[in-house]
């Protein structure tokens, strides 16, 4: 006789905000709903994407990026705050007195150990967190961004601030070239006329 073990599927409130949703994936072709399943709760619905309202979607998308990092990465505040930022925040060095005694001597080395710990965690969370990103991005915009003149380094060192730049500069950029076309057809018209 065989016993029956049950399996059980992680809930919706996973950990760290990465529940899944009970659906089976199904070997093939992924539509766009299958790739959202593999997307944890908090960034459902989350694209960067070239649109009419760029600017919106990519402070929406960033502000949800953020609550994802402090949720889900040691020491995650730390992210937030550069992403928030838009620029690398290092620790502060701790500061050793002069003439210090033991105990402070002993301090210092203690905290110069834990600041060391925190910036490779730092930089170690921003490189995992460059796939995070790409993975956000639909075919359209990860085209626009591999077509950069500075993605192959981006690329090479995994710098999520410089790909979250490019893909800001994208985002926001979209639409004012319909705008200066539309603007200078006018003024061409306006010229013939007077």
């Amino acid at each position: 006789m065989v016993d029956q073990v049950t399996t059980k599927e992680e809930s919706s409130s996973g950990a760290h905000g990465e529940g899944f949703s009970k659906k089976k994936v199904t070997q093939g072709n992924m539509t766009n709903n299958n790739k959202q399943d593999r997307v944890p709760d908090l960034l459902k619905g989350v694209c960067f994407t070239v649109a009419r309202d760029g600017p919106d979607l990519y402070l929406e998308a960033l502000d949800r990026l953020r609550v994802y990092a402090c949720a889900t990465y040691k020491n995650g505040a730390n992210l937030e705050m550069c992403l928030e930022a838009e620029e690398l925040i290092l620790p502060e060095e701790p500061i050793l007195p002069d003439n210090p005694t033991p105990h402070q001597d002993k301090l210092w080395d203690l905290r110069a150990t834990a600041m060391i710990k925190n910036e490779d965690m730092l930089k170690q969370n921003m490189r995992s967190l460059y796939v995070v990103v790409m993975s956000l991005c639909d075919a359209n915009m990860k085209d626009k961004v591999k077509a950069h003149d500075n993605y192959a380094d981006i690329k090479r060192t995994r710098d999520t601030l410089k790909l979250l730049q490019v893909i800001k500069q994208f985002m926001y950029s979209i639409g004012s070239e319909d705008i200066h076309t539309i603007h200078n057809q006018v003024m061409s018209t306006i010229n013939c006329f007077g």
